[in-house]
Protein backbone atom coordinates (compact mmCIF):
# COMPACT_ATOMS: atom_id res chain seq x y z
CA UNK A 1 0.00 0.00 0.00
CA UNK A 2 2.82 2.41 1.27
CA UNK A 3 4.67 1.49 -2.23
CA UNK A 4 1.13 2.09 -4.14
CA UNK A 5 1.13 5.59 -2.84
CA UNK A 6 4.44 6.69 -3.30
CA UNK A 7 4.63 5.43 -6.98
CA UNK A 8 1.02 8.00 -7.26
CA UNK A 9 2.88 10.72 -5.54
CA UNK A 10 5.70 10.12 -7.39
CA UNK A 11 3.53 10.47 -11.12
CA UNK A 12 1.98 13.92 -9.67
CA UNK A 13 5.22 15.37 -8.37
CA UNK A 14 6.59 14.79 -12.35
CA UNK A 15 3.78 16.29 -13.66
CA UNK A 16 2.39 19.36 -11.49
CA UNK A 17 3.73 20.22 -8.54
CA UNK A 18 7.60 19.69 -8.55
CA UNK A 19 8.19 20.64 -11.94
CA UNK A 20 9.74 24.01 -11.53
CA UNK A 21 11.62 23.13 -8.53
CA UNK A 22 13.37 20.46 -10.72
CA UNK A 23 14.60 22.62 -13.48
CA UNK A 24 15.83 24.92 -11.18
CA UNK A 25 17.77 22.14 -9.53
CA UNK A 26 19.22 20.58 -12.86
CA UNK A 27 22.68 22.60 -12.31
CA UNK A 28 22.91 20.13 -9.67
CA UNK A 29 24.75 17.86 -12.08
CA UNK A 30 27.55 19.82 -12.60
CA UNK A 31 28.66 20.08 -8.77
CA UNK A 32 27.44 16.41 -8.32
CA UNK A 33 29.96 13.62 -6.61
CA UNK A 34 31.04 10.72 -8.69
CA UNK A 35 31.29 8.49 -6.31
CA UNK A 36 29.51 5.24 -7.01
CA UNK A 37 27.49 3.65 -4.74
CA UNK A 38 24.91 0.55 -5.32
CA UNK A 39 20.85 0.59 -4.66
CA UNK A 40 17.92 -1.73 -5.80
CA UNK A 41 14.96 -1.37 -8.21
CA UNK A 42 12.10 -1.56 -6.29
CA UNK A 43 9.32 -0.74 -8.85
CA UNK A 44 9.58 -0.02 -13.02
CA UNK A 45 6.33 1.48 -14.74
CA UNK A 46 4.78 -0.13 -17.44
CA UNK A 47 6.50 2.28 -19.66
CA UNK A 48 9.44 1.77 -18.35
CA UNK A 49 10.25 5.81 -17.97
CA UNK A 50 9.78 5.53 -14.33
CA UNK A 51 11.78 3.85 -11.55
CA UNK A 52 11.52 3.37 -8.23
CA UNK A 53 14.76 2.82 -6.36
CA UNK A 54 15.82 2.38 -2.72
CA UNK A 55 17.93 5.54 -1.49
CA UNK A 56 19.84 3.31 1.40
CA UNK A 57 22.62 5.23 0.87
CA UNK A 58 21.03 8.34 0.98
CA UNK A 59 22.73 9.83 -1.63
CA UNK A 60 19.95 10.55 -4.18
CA UNK A 61 18.45 13.98 -3.69
CA UNK A 62 15.70 15.58 -5.53
CA UNK A 63 16.90 17.60 -8.89
CA UNK A 64 20.13 15.13 -8.95
CA UNK A 65 21.13 13.63 -12.81
CA UNK A 66 22.49 10.06 -12.20
CA UNK A 67 23.62 7.20 -14.38
CA UNK A 68 22.57 3.42 -14.01
CA UNK A 69 25.35 0.89 -13.93
CA UNK A 70 25.35 -2.59 -15.21
CA UNK A 71 28.59 -5.04 -15.60
CA UNK A 72 30.86 -1.91 -15.16
CA UNK A 73 29.01 -0.33 -18.15
CA UNK A 74 26.94 2.38 -18.62
CA UNK A 75 23.04 1.61 -19.00
CA UNK A 76 20.82 4.59 -18.55
CA UNK A 77 20.88 8.44 -17.51
CA UNK A 78 17.85 9.76 -15.35
CA UNK A 79 16.70 12.19 -13.30
CA UNK A 80 15.60 12.26 -9.33
CA UNK A 81 12.19 13.58 -9.70
CA UNK A 82 10.80 12.69 -5.68
CA UNK A 83 12.85 10.71 -2.55
CA UNK A 84 10.22 9.51 0.14
CA UNK A 85 11.06 7.45 3.22
CA UNK A 86 14.33 5.73 2.14
CA UNK A 87 13.11 5.69 -1.35
CA UNK A 88 13.75 7.92 -4.87
CA UNK A 89 12.34 8.41 -7.23
CA UNK A 90 13.54 8.70 -11.14
CA UNK A 91 12.94 9.04 -14.45
CA UNK A 92 14.78 7.95 -17.27
CA UNK A 93 16.10 10.29 -20.07
CA UNK A 94 17.86 8.53 -22.28
CA UNK A 95 19.40 5.12 -23.07
CA UNK A 96 23.25 4.22 -23.22
CA UNK A 97 23.66 0.41 -24.12
CA UNK A 98 20.38 -1.16 -25.07
CA UNK A 99 22.05 -4.52 -24.04
CA UNK A 100 22.74 -3.30 -20.58
CA UNK A 101 18.45 -1.45 -20.35
CA UNK A 102 17.40 -4.94 -20.53
CA UNK A 103 18.57 -6.49 -17.96
CA UNK A 104 17.41 -3.89 -15.81
CA UNK A 105 14.46 -5.69 -13.36
CA UNK A 106 12.85 -5.80 -10.22
CA UNK A 107 15.06 -6.71 -6.85
CA UNK A 108 18.20 -5.55 -9.28
CA UNK A 109 20.81 -4.49 -7.74
CA UNK A 110 22.36 -1.74 -9.65
CA UNK A 111 25.56 0.98 -9.85
CA UNK A 112 24.38 4.86 -9.39
CA UNK A 113 26.95 7.77 -9.82
CA UNK A 114 25.69 11.14 -9.55
CA UNK A 115 26.73 14.13 -11.84
CA UNK A 116 28.86 13.93 -14.40
CA UNK A 117 29.21 10.64 -15.79
CA UNK A 118 31.94 11.18 -18.85
CA UNK A 119 35.07 10.02 -16.81
CA UNK A 120 33.59 6.53 -15.79
CA UNK A 121 35.72 4.51 -17.35
CA UNK A 122 35.60 6.27 -20.75
CA UNK A 123 32.38 4.79 -21.93
CA UNK A 124 30.84 8.12 -23.07
CA UNK A 125 31.84 9.26 -26.47
CA UNK A 126 31.79 12.54 -27.51
CA UNK A 127 28.85 11.67 -30.11
CA UNK A 128 26.72 10.11 -26.70
CA UNK A 129 27.37 13.49 -24.73
CA UNK A 130 26.58 16.03 -27.87
CA UNK A 131 23.53 13.94 -27.78
CA UNK A 132 22.65 14.28 -24.17
CA UNK A 133 22.68 17.48 -24.77
CA UNK A 134 19.37 16.99 -26.56
CA UNK A 135 17.27 15.76 -23.81
CA UNK A 136 18.32 17.94 -21.06
CA UNK A 137 15.57 19.12 -19.78
CA UNK A 138 15.22 23.26 -20.00
CA UNK A 139 11.25 23.72 -18.88
CA UNK A 140 8.95 22.27 -16.91
CA UNK A 141 6.72 21.09 -19.92
CA UNK A 142 9.91 18.70 -20.52
CA UNK A 143 9.32 17.04 -17.60
CA UNK A 144 6.20 15.06 -18.97
CA UNK A 145 6.92 15.45 -22.69
CA UNK A 146 7.29 11.79 -24.10
CA UNK A 147 9.12 13.47 -26.56
CA UNK A 148 11.92 14.63 -25.07
CA UNK A 149 12.38 11.14 -23.24
CA UNK A 150 12.16 8.87 -26.36
CA UNK A 151 12.38 10.19 -29.81
CA UNK A 152 15.89 9.99 -30.26
CA UNK A 153 16.47 6.33 -28.88
CA UNK A 154 13.53 4.77 -30.77
CA UNK A 155 11.49 2.40 -28.63
CA UNK A 156 13.41 1.73 -24.96
CA UNK A 157 13.49 -2.32 -26.32
CA UNK A 158 14.98 -2.19 -30.32
CA UNK A 159 15.57 1.01 -32.63
CA UNK A 160 12.10 1.98 -33.33
CA UNK A 161 10.85 4.12 -36.42
CA UNK A 162 7.34 4.05 -34.88
CA UNK A 163 5.71 7.52 -35.43
CA UNK A 164 3.74 6.82 -32.47
CA UNK A 165 5.62 5.34 -29.23
CA UNK A 166 2.84 3.29 -27.45
CA UNK A 167 1.35 -0.22 -28.47
CA UNK A 168 -2.48 0.79 -27.90
CA UNK A 169 -4.72 3.54 -29.62
CA UNK A 170 -8.24 3.91 -27.40
CA UNK A 171 -11.10 5.73 -29.04
CA UNK A 172 -14.32 6.65 -28.84
CA UNK A 173 -16.30 8.51 -31.35
CA UNK A 174 -20.26 9.94 -32.23
CA UNK A 175 -21.79 10.20 -35.66
CA UNK A 176 -25.05 9.84 -38.09
CA UNK A 177 -26.70 7.01 -39.65
CA UNK A 178 -29.50 7.40 -41.72
CA UNK A 179 -31.43 5.06 -42.83
CA UNK A 180 -34.86 4.76 -45.18
CA UNK A 181 -38.07 4.26 -43.46
CA UNK A 182 -40.25 0.69 -44.19
CA UNK A 183 -42.50 3.05 -45.97
CA UNK A 184 -41.00 4.15 -49.13
CA UNK A 185 -42.26 7.39 -48.71
CA UNK A 186 -41.80 8.32 -45.28
CA UNK A 187 -38.14 9.25 -46.39
CA UNK A 188 -35.32 8.66 -43.79
CA UNK A 189 -34.73 8.95 -40.27
CA UNK A 190 -31.24 9.33 -38.60
CA UNK A 191 -29.80 7.76 -35.41
CA UNK A 192 -26.70 8.52 -33.28
CA UNK A 193 -23.81 6.20 -33.31
CA UNK A 194 -21.53 5.93 -30.70
CA UNK A 195 -18.62 3.76 -31.32
CA UNK A 196 -15.69 2.25 -29.36
CA UNK A 197 -12.18 1.19 -30.73
CA UNK A 198 -9.17 -0.72 -29.51
CA UNK A 199 -6.11 -0.37 -31.75
CA UNK A 200 -2.35 -2.72 -31.07
CA UNK A 201 0.34 -1.86 -32.89
CA UNK A 202 1.87 -4.80 -33.68
CA UNK A 203 4.64 -3.64 -35.60
CA UNK A 204 6.07 -0.12 -36.62
CA UNK A 205 3.30 1.75 -37.96
CA UNK A 206 0.95 -1.21 -38.28
CA UNK A 207 -2.06 -1.07 -36.23
CA UNK A 208 -5.04 -4.05 -36.01
CA UNK A 209 -8.17 -2.45 -34.48
CA UNK A 210 -10.98 -3.86 -33.35
CA UNK A 211 -14.64 -1.47 -33.59
CA UNK A 212 -17.58 -1.54 -32.36
CA UNK A 213 -20.61 0.87 -32.96
CA UNK A 214 -24.35 0.65 -31.91
CA UNK A 215 -27.09 3.12 -33.50
CA UNK A 216 -30.80 3.52 -32.05
CA UNK A 217 -33.35 4.45 -33.95
CA UNK A 218 -36.75 5.63 -32.43
CA UNK A 219 -39.61 4.93 -34.32
CA UNK A 220 -37.64 2.70 -36.45
CA UNK A 221 -39.41 0.68 -38.78
CA UNK A 222 -42.22 2.05 -37.79
CA UNK A 223 -44.03 4.21 -34.99
CA UNK A 224 -43.80 3.31 -31.31
CA UNK A 225 -40.65 0.39 -32.28
CA UNK A 226 -36.75 1.03 -31.06
CA UNK A 227 -34.23 -0.67 -33.36
CA UNK A 228 -30.69 -0.50 -32.50
CA UNK A 229 -27.72 -1.60 -35.26
CA UNK A 230 -24.45 -3.20 -33.80
CA UNK A 231 -21.45 -2.91 -36.14
CA UNK A 232 -18.74 -4.87 -35.53
CA UNK A 233 -15.53 -4.38 -37.76
CA UNK A 234 -11.33 -5.15 -37.91
CA UNK A 235 -9.49 -3.27 -39.53
CA UNK A 236 -5.17 -2.97 -40.42
CA UNK A 237 -4.02 0.28 -40.37
CA UNK A 238 -1.08 2.24 -41.62
CA UNK A 239 0.58 5.07 -39.68
CA UNK A 240 1.43 8.00 -41.61
CA UNK A 241 3.05 10.79 -40.00
CA UNK A 242 1.35 14.39 -41.53
CA UNK A 243 2.54 17.69 -40.39
CA UNK A 244 1.70 19.69 -37.03
CA UNK A 245 1.27 16.88 -34.91
CA UNK A 246 -0.92 14.81 -36.99
CA UNK A 247 -1.08 11.31 -38.67
CA UNK A 248 -2.33 9.72 -41.10
CA UNK A 249 -4.13 5.85 -40.63
CA UNK A 250 -5.50 4.67 -44.24
CA UNK A 251 -6.69 1.14 -43.24
CA UNK A 252 -8.88 -1.90 -44.88
CA UNK A 253 -10.43 -4.29 -43.01
CA UNK A 254 -14.04 -6.26 -42.65
CA UNK A 255 -17.41 -5.42 -40.98
CA UNK A 256 -20.39 -7.69 -40.13
CA UNK A 257 -23.51 -5.60 -38.89
CA UNK A 258 -26.99 -6.90 -37.07
CA UNK A 259 -30.63 -4.92 -35.61
CA UNK A 260 -32.07 -6.21 -32.89
CA UNK A 261 -35.88 -4.89 -33.10
CA UNK A 262 -38.17 -7.08 -31.05
CA UNK A 263 -41.50 -5.47 -31.79
CA UNK A 264 -40.91 -5.28 -35.50
CA UNK A 265 -43.47 -6.53 -37.94
CA UNK A 266 -46.25 -7.18 -35.36
CA UNK A 267 -49.17 -5.08 -36.96
CA UNK A 268 -52.31 -6.92 -38.20
CA UNK A 269 -51.53 -5.52 -41.56
CA UNK A 270 -49.39 -8.00 -43.52
CA UNK A 271 -47.91 -5.54 -46.09
CA UNK A 272 -47.08 -3.11 -43.06
CA UNK A 273 -45.17 -5.92 -41.86
CA UNK A 274 -43.35 -7.25 -45.14
CA UNK A 275 -42.39 -3.87 -45.21
CA UNK A 276 -40.54 -3.42 -41.60
CA UNK A 277 -38.94 -6.90 -42.42
CA UNK A 278 -37.62 -5.95 -45.60
CA UNK A 279 -36.32 -2.49 -44.06
CA UNK A 280 -34.63 -3.97 -41.24
CA UNK A 281 -33.18 -6.50 -43.40
CA UNK A 282 -31.22 -3.96 -45.68
CA UNK A 283 -29.34 -2.87 -42.70
CA UNK A 284 -28.03 -6.29 -42.28
CA UNK A 285 -24.57 -7.12 -44.55
CA UNK A 286 -21.20 -8.23 -44.14
CA UNK A 287 -18.23 -7.29 -45.91
CA UNK A 288 -14.60 -5.20 -46.82
CA UNK A 289 -14.37 -1.85 -45.72
CA UNK A 290 -12.28 1.01 -46.47
CA UNK A 291 -11.06 4.40 -45.21
CA UNK A 292 -8.99 6.97 -43.08
CA UNK A 293 -8.43 7.83 -39.47
CA UNK A 294 -6.57 11.05 -38.78
CA UNK A 295 -5.39 11.92 -35.48
CA UNK A 296 -4.51 15.13 -34.39
CA UNK A 297 -1.96 15.62 -31.13
CA UNK A 298 -3.68 17.82 -28.57
CA UNK A 299 -1.48 17.18 -25.96
CA UNK A 300 1.19 14.71 -25.07
CA UNK A 301 -1.11 11.18 -25.07
CA UNK A 302 -4.35 12.83 -26.10
CA UNK A 303 -5.84 12.94 -29.70
CA UNK A 304 -9.08 14.62 -31.74
CA UNK A 305 -9.85 11.78 -33.80
CA UNK A 306 -11.93 11.44 -36.81
CA UNK A 307 -12.98 8.03 -39.34
CA UNK A 308 -13.70 8.48 -42.77
CA UNK A 309 -15.09 5.23 -44.19
CA UNK A 310 -17.70 3.32 -45.57
CA UNK A 311 -18.00 1.85 -42.31
CA UNK A 312 -17.92 4.92 -40.50
CA UNK A 313 -18.10 8.58 -40.67
CA UNK A 314 -17.54 9.89 -36.70
CA UNK A 315 -15.54 11.96 -34.48
CA UNK A 316 -13.80 11.73 -31.50
CA UNK A 317 -10.89 11.56 -28.96
CA UNK A 318 -8.44 8.94 -28.43
CA UNK A 319 -5.44 8.19 -25.98
CA UNK A 320 -2.55 6.15 -26.21
CA UNK A 321 -1.03 4.13 -23.85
Amino acid sequence: MIKSLFFLLLILQLSVSFAQSLVDDADLETNSSSQTFTETIKIISETKKIFILTNNNQLLNQGDFVSLILDNQLAARALVAKTYQGQAGIKILKIYSLSQWKKLGKDKDVQLIRGDDSQFNKKVTTDQKADDSKVKIKDEEDLYSKDVVIDDEGDFESNSKRHLKPDNLVAIGVGFKDVNQAQPESGKIRGTEISLSWAYQFNDNYFLEGAYGRTQFNNFPGENITSVLNRFSLRLKYNIKGPAYTFFLPYVGFQTVSVSSPNAAKTNNSQTNDFQTEALNNLKKSGPVAGITVLRRLVPGWFVKADLGTDMMNLGFAIEF
